[in-house]
């Protein structure tokens, strides 16, 4: 009896969601789309030195030039890294609901069910991150980590979508489009960069999700951001969007994939842990449960399943 109240009580919800109307749903995309407003995304200056701003204060938790801090060798600290980044305010307006939430949540489900130390979680959330802020964020990841940590990059947000011929990177894909994430100031950093600045990275065991339109861009190409012990999560295809649910508290694909999937654990199917690629199904089936035009994307290129 208590399984068909469930089911039904299921059932409820996903009618409900996908009877929702404009006014609490929306797109996470950009300005080569149609969107509530066009998103005036920036191209990012030659020299980041500097950064295109200066931030207040320092999210980043190492300072510039400082050596990489020494691993304890007493068991006490886990060897597991991340970089977290939810942005639901935007400096220049067409702001989101829930990203942010999607990140809170994030660094929780690392913290209570993964075993990442929080010291070793930096969390940019809206007005933190900034270009320079995720710059410098992943400088830190880069500096921190090792063949033997467990990694993890997370960005819920804006995501845009660019021709080739517009330059904003310098590799020319398949499909003649690059894909990027947008920085509360508005600076779209395109898959070339992400993969450059990721490139140094030299764990085997490395999450990459992406809550953002065209995230699935990110893989789209041979050459994109896959690599060997790599998994990459989107939430849509290349030339689609990621949606944002008012009344969920999350993003539809992190209300699945990160709320029900990885903090909840509601997609463990061996009791041993969720990995990303557990999560990733799971999502895919809640996603595709509500929106038709939205559909999660994976790129596997690890050898088992993957828990952080």
């Amino acid at each position: 009896m208590w399984k068909v109240l469930v089911i039904g009580i299921m059932l409820v919800f996903l009618l409900a969601l996908a009877g929702t109307s404009a006014a609490t749903t929306q797109p996470m995309g950009g300005a080569f789309e149609t969107t509530p407003k066009d998103l005036p995304v920036m191209k990012l200056p030659d020299d980041m030195s500097g950064g295109p701003t200066t931030p207040t204060g320092n999210p980043y938790g190492v300072p510039p030039g400082q050596d990489k801090k020494p691993k304890p060798d007493d068991g006490s600290e886990a060897n597991k890294w991340a970089v977290v980044i939810g942005i639901s305010n935007y400096r220049a307006g067409d702001s989101l609901w829930n990203p942010a939430n999607d990140a809170k949540e994030m660094k929780q489900a690392l913290i209570d069910n993964y075993g990442f130390p929080e010291n070793n979680i930096k969390l940019l959330l809206d007005r933190k991150a900034t270009a320079r802020a995720i710059d410098k964020a992943i400088d830190w990841l880069a500096k921190s980590e090792d063949a033997d940590s467990s990694v993890v990059f997370f960005f819920s947000g804006h995501g845009y979508r660019a021709a080739d011929a517009d330059k904003w990177d310098s590799d020319d894909e398949v499909d003649g489009y690059d894909e990027l994430i947008v920085t509360y100031d508005n600076y779209g950093l395109p898959d070339g960069w992400l993969k450059g600045k990721l490139s140094t990275l030299e764990s085997l065991k490395i999450t990459l999700a992406f809550g953002s339109c065209h995230s699935g861009g990110m893989f789209d190409d041979p050459d994109d951001l896959q690599g060997e012990g790599r998994v990459i999560a989107a939430a849509c295809k290349a030339d689609e969007y990621g949606w944002d649910y008012l009344q969920l508290r999350n993003t539809l694909w992190g209300y699945y994939f990160v709320d029900e999937g990885l903090l909840q654990g509601l997609a463990d199917l061996n009791g041993d842990g969720v990995s990303i690629q557990e999560a990733h199904a799971y999502a895919y089936a809640g996603v595709t449960s509500v929106r038709d035009d939205s559909h999660p994307q994976i790129s596997d290129q690890y050898f088992d399943e993957l828990i952080p």
